[in-house]
């Protein structure tokens, strides 16, 4: 079997120079008259320009998985026999310690007490959090009581393995520019080979630089 493709969709505030109310599908037809502030229409605008691109470029029913955060937003492209998940975050001050206390494991909060400074403890904090909103939307969990259930767990030598639902996961965590955390997580066959990811920008919108925070895989069939 070769490798398959998951692409991943960047998209800013330019993009709702691409919206159009009448490419809605159905349902989110219905809900757009009900968005008021001016922060939610942002983010509506931006995700489903997005979301309608997306499906535009694909020729084949897709998977896929959307994300808002800040006027931008991130899609997960996936071959529709695959449960994929994904979910954008824009580093800002958090209480960390009080929200790794409700959604994170014991071995969680103590990677996070043990980042060497601050800017580091955000980044470990928001690709744990995307990494578990990620798994809700892909395992069909309960948000927010499942996402302590879910996340990464320590192995020797430092390193970490996913602790994903049901099933056989992979996932990646990203850091875009300066300012964004990406996660998106997959369900993985038996003897699957690795996805081959890409990342894609909206028309009109510039990919930030994208660094890789890690790559992993856990679980069983």
């Amino acid at each position: 079997m070769g490798n398959w493709e998951l692409a991943l969709w960047w998209a800013c505030t330019a993009a709702t120079e691409e919206y159009r109310p009448q490419a809605l599908s159905p349902e989110d037809a219905r809900r757009a008259p009900a968005i008021r502030s001016a922060k939610a229409l942002l983010d509506w605008r931006v995700s489903r320009a997005l979301l309608q691109s997306v499906r535009t470029a694909g020729a084949t029913p897709q998977a896929l998985s959307l994300s808002h955060s800040g006027g931008h937003a991130l899609c997960a492209q996936a071959p529709a026999d695959r449960a994929v998940g994904a979910d954008l975050e824009r580093i800002r001050p958090r209480d960390i310690h009080a929200l790794a206390a409700w959604v994170c494991s014991a071995a969680e909060q103590a990677w996070l007490r043990d980042a060497a400074s601050l800017p580091l403890r955000q980044t470990r904090f928001y690709l744990l959090w995307t990494l578990k909103e990620a798994f809700i939307k892909a395992a069909g969990l309960d948000f927010p009581a499942d996402m302590a259930s879910v996340g990464l767990a320590p192995l020797p030598l430092g390193e970490w393995t996913l602790r994903p639902p049901a099933g056989r996961w992979q996932a990646g965590g990203w850091q875009l520019g300066d300012e964004w955390v990406a996660a998106a997580v997959w369900r993985a066959n038996q003897d699957d080979p690795p996805a081959r990811l890409h990342w894609r920008a909206a028309a009109g919108c510039e990919l930030p630089a994208v660094q890789l925070l890690g790559q992993w895989e856990g679980g069983a069939e």
